[in-house]
């Protein structure tokens, strides 16, 4: 059993490789839209071409970047996956993995980021009457995931504090 639970280990290549893709896919879409749109507003800029769209240019800008965020976290979940999984890696200490919450709160962060820009796009083109509706929406699972981390991180400070407790009356 022990054996085919060291081999099965490995079958967390297939995720990783799926992240990867996906975040190469986005950086290169992204990457390419992003420089698109430099150069098309650039050109409107001059009045060298007519330029149309719904949004701002740096609300578009802001979109690119939420874009390359993602695929930066899917990116640092798949290298999270192959450290926890497969072989540790010599990467920066920030890009240092060491545990599956770690992943997690990468996760979240992203998530809270991704929420906030679709609430800055909609703020910039939709009804006004809606706002507070779609607002009230988005704020919900923020404020879930921040009670999350902040109660998992109160939970880890009072763990942290009971052994050292229990260490100091065991040092008695």
């Amino acid at each position: 059993m022990f054996r085919v639970l060291t081999i099965t280990r490995y079958l967390v290549i297939i995720p990783i490789v799926g992240l990867v893709l996906a975040a190469a896919i986005l950086f290169a879409f992204g990457g390419y839209s992003l420089i698109k749109l430099i150069i098309e507003a650039t050109l409107a800029f001059f009045g060298l071409i007519e330029y149309h769209n719904d949004l701002p240019v740096y609300v578009e800008i802001v979109e690119y970047v939420h874009m390359f965020l993602i695929g930066t976290v899917l990116y640092i979940t798949a290298a999270g996956f192959f450290q926890l999984f497969v072989k540790k890696l010599d990467f920066p200490y920030w890009l240092r993995i060491e545990s599956v919450e770690e992943l997690e709160t990468n996760l979240i962060g992203v998530t809270v980021v991704v929420l906030a820009v679709n609430f800055m796009a909609f703020a910039f083109t939709k009804q006004v009457d809606y706002i507070f509706k779609y607002g009230a929406g988005i704020a919900m699972p923020i404020a879930a995931l921040s009670l999350f981390l902040g109660t998992r991180a109160w939970v880890e400070k009072r763990g942290g504090e009971r052994k050292e407790t229990e260490r100091e009356k065991r040092a008695e």
